[in-house]
């Protein structure tokens, strides 16, 4: 979820008072999208797809040498719109294992695009990320917090540089760079990281990344010095307007409903940034897997609900990332008209025995 615009304008010129414009209207706030997007919004007019990406990763015998005894499961559906016919999944998942042919280093994670060229914003970071961290890879073992920042910067200047329209697109990146036993955890946007740990036979859950949402004090504060505004979409007094989003001082747009992301360049004038928060966690004989996933998974479950599914169907990873993947979708048709992309990347780093 990413972009929105407050117009009151109705799709097609429909009347205001026109249920099937109330509708719109609705899914527009819940999903972000702008007006622009609206199509034919009859009930019959888009056939649900739940179809999942095909996310098989191929390992070279090195990257099976820096797998070691870790395992993945990666699952990515396409969200579905009643009113897009040509809705496409802005979600990637990332991960690779031996960046720049060290065994020592790997990184993993997910992107959720947003605005109408998301997807090819979030397939960029899909491609790039890894190869700017393995461009980096001595600097991120000399200092990890610089290198993998430093390497991000890059990957950024060099997507301003592309022909991808990132005005008003952009994507979320949630991504693990793990160096020997330390996993440092880079967030940029409301994707998020969780860690499951088992002590004394208890299953806990640590949040490794926090949302980075612009009501949180010390992101409005950065957004209100560079002249942005947080507030939600103008509406009347008492109805849910949705969440707080970035506007630029004297104008209604763009709208963004988190305060980091890639892209998003006329966001970026007002506060909204690039630059990852990085927490940092040492890997224990405790640390069963933990669970990089968009914000399609987080909007209707919580990090302990999530670990607490994944750990009771750990005896196979894969049907697990399934099962979260399809759990999620199942809340969202439960809640609201339309579902997001959910995307979820596991990783496994001790044995569940």
């Amino acid at each position: 979820m990413g972009c929105a615009s407050s117009t009151s304008t109705p799709p097609g010129g429909l009347p205001q008072k026109d249920p099937a414009q109330k509708l719109a209207a609705k899914q527009r706030r819940k999903l972000s999208l702008a007006p622009g997007h609206v199509g034919d919004i009859s009930p019959d007019a888009v056939a649900e797809d739940v179809s999942d990406d095909d996310n098989t990763i191929k390992l070279s015998d090195l990257e099976t040498q820096a797998k070691g005894q870790m395992n993945h499961a990666v699952m990515s559906r396409k969200g579905f719109v009643p009113y897009s016919k040509k809705k496409v999944n802005q979600d990637r998942p990332v991960l690779k294992y031996a960046i720049a042919d060290n065994v020592t280093v790997s990184m993993f994670g997910v992107m959720d695009g947003h605005g109408e060229f998301g997807h090819e914003v979030s397939s960029f970071v899909q491609t790039k990320l890894p190869l700017h961290l393995s461009n980096m890879v001595k600097e991120i073992l000399e200092d990890p917090h610089k290198g993998i920042t430093d390497a991000v910067a890059v990957m950024c200047e060099e997507l301003a540089a592309t022909n991808i329209n990132c005005s008003f697109s952009g994507t979320t990146c949630v991504f693990g760079v793990r160096v020997k036993d330390i996993l440092y955890v880079a967030n940029i946007g409301d994707s998020r990281c969780v860690m499951c740990q088992k002590v004394n036979g208890e299953i806990n859950t640590l949040d490794l990344s926090e949302d980075h949402k612009p009501e949180l004090p010390n992101e409005k504060e950065r957004i209100m010095a560079a002249g942005g505004r947080v507030e939600t979409l103008p509406g009347p007094v008492g109805e849910d307007c949705g969440p707080y989003r970035v506007w630029l001082p004297e104008v209604d747009v763009p709208g963004l409903a988190m305060s980091r992301s890639i892209g998003d360049e006329v966001s970026q004038t007002v506060g909204v940034t690039s630059v990852p928060e990085i927490r940092e966690h040492t890997i224990c004989d405790e640390d069963m897997f933990c669970i990089f996933a968009s914000d399609g998974v987080w909007e209707f479950i919580t990090s302990h609900q999530a670990v607490d599914l994944v750990w009771k169907n750990r005896a196979d990873l894969q049907n697990a990332a399934k099962l979260l993947v399809e759990e999620s979708t199942r809340r969202w048709k439960h809640e609201e008209e339309v579902i997001d992309d959910i995307t979820c990347t596991i990783i496994q780093f001790n044995s569940f025995a």
